[in-house]
């Protein structure tokens, strides 16, 4: 399996959105098959501001979606509601989450696959 871990930082959600295009571009070039975005804000009163600047991040994932760039996405509510998406990757990588409970509620990442 080939995966990648990549901290997206930004200050505003279009900082955000065009670091996971790009990133999301480079990705596909280099093969891999599945991407984790660790979000990160880089502001005070992170929590509230993570949650605002995830909302355009998410639009863009679904476009992204719907024009075959990815095949799907998964965030933290996925895997709490036991989504199609997140379920996929619980069976098809069990090893890298096996752990998924214990993520921090705080914690703010997307996992797509390419």
């Amino acid at each position: 399996m080939k995966y990648k871990v990549i901290e997206l930082r930004g200050k505003e959600a279009r900082d955000l959105t065009t670091e996971a295009m790009f990133e999301i571009a480079s990705a596909k070039a280099d093969g891999l098959e599945l991407v984790r975005f660790n979000i990160h804000i880089l502001t005070d009163g992170a929590e509230n501001l993570a949650k605002k600047n995830l909302k355009p991040v998410i639009k863009t994932l679904k476009n992204m979606k719907s024009t075959g760039q990815i095949q799907f996405f998964a965030t933290p509510e996925s895997f709490k509601t036991s989504s199609t998406e997140a379920v996929f990757l619980i069976n098809k990588y069990p090893t890298l989450f096996a752990n998924i409970d214990d993520e921090s509620e705080s914690d703010t990442y997307i996992y797509i696959k390419i």
